[in-house]
């Protein structure tokens, strides 16, 4: 039932709503003082928190940019020990992931496909959003390149059924046409190739596919 205590008080109007609020408070002082102090340490905690995580994320991305330059420079031995490091100390920053497919670039300029292949399958599985058309892609390229040509034609279908719009879908496509020349499925080439021609009319890809096609399907 509503406080109507304000009726036999003399007054002839109702309480302010703010006036209430302060009668409550004064009513419940520890109640209120403990809240406050709990709030009080989530903000402190919160701002903490978003410091020392950005902190984490700039020595992370920075720690990645020399990884990068040692590799490029050819010292692929070094730059991995980097991006292991990378890998074990801040895998809860965005340049984890990319440590990851970096390590897998190196081991593919290295012949080491297999290798590759482990780094590129990790990302697939748990990279972030952006990273992940990527490591399929390149997970396809590794197997290819290590001749397992059935994991390749496996990837590249992967790829074009989830990102059939991504921009390296023209380039997948190609792909998986060479390997199934490699495979000698001469159905599944020409028809590969064909739609290269067909859905990116006006690319390089097309004009490749119009030159990989058999004489009589050539305009």
């Amino acid at each position: 039932m509503p406080d109507s205590t304000w009726l036999h008080s003399g007054t002839t109007e109702a309480p302010k709503k703010l006036d209430l609020a302060f009668a409550w408070i004064k009513g419940h002082r520890e109640t209120v003082i403990g809240s406050l102090v709990i709030l009080c340490g989530i903000a402190i905690f919160s701002l903490w928190f978003f410091f020392h995580y950005s902190d984490l994320r700039e020595a992370a991305w920075k720690n990645l940019f020399i990884a990068q330059q040692v590799g490029y420079m050819g010292n692929f031995g070094e730059a991995a020990k980097q991006l292991d490091a990378i890998e074990t100390n801040y895998q809860n920053t965005s340049a984890y992931g990319f440590a990851m497919m970096t390590k897998g670039d190196f081991l593919f300029k290295q012949n080491k496909f297999k290798e590759a292949a482990d780094e590129y399958a990790v990302v697939a599985k748990q990279g972030s959003k952006n990273l992940l058309p990527f490591a399929v892609y390149n997970l396809g390229k590794a197997r290819e390149a290590a001749s397992d040509l059935a994991g390749a034609q496996e990837q590249y279908k992967d790829f074009l059924a989830k990102y059939p719009d991504h921009f390296m879908a023209p380039e997948a496509h190609f792909s998986l046409a060479r390997t199934y020349e490699l495979t000698r499925n001469q159905a599944e080439t020409q028809k590969t190739y064909e739609k290269i021609v067909l859905l990116y009319p006006e690319t390089a890809w097309a004009a490749a596919a119009k030159a990989k096609l058999t004489p009589e399907v050539k305009k």
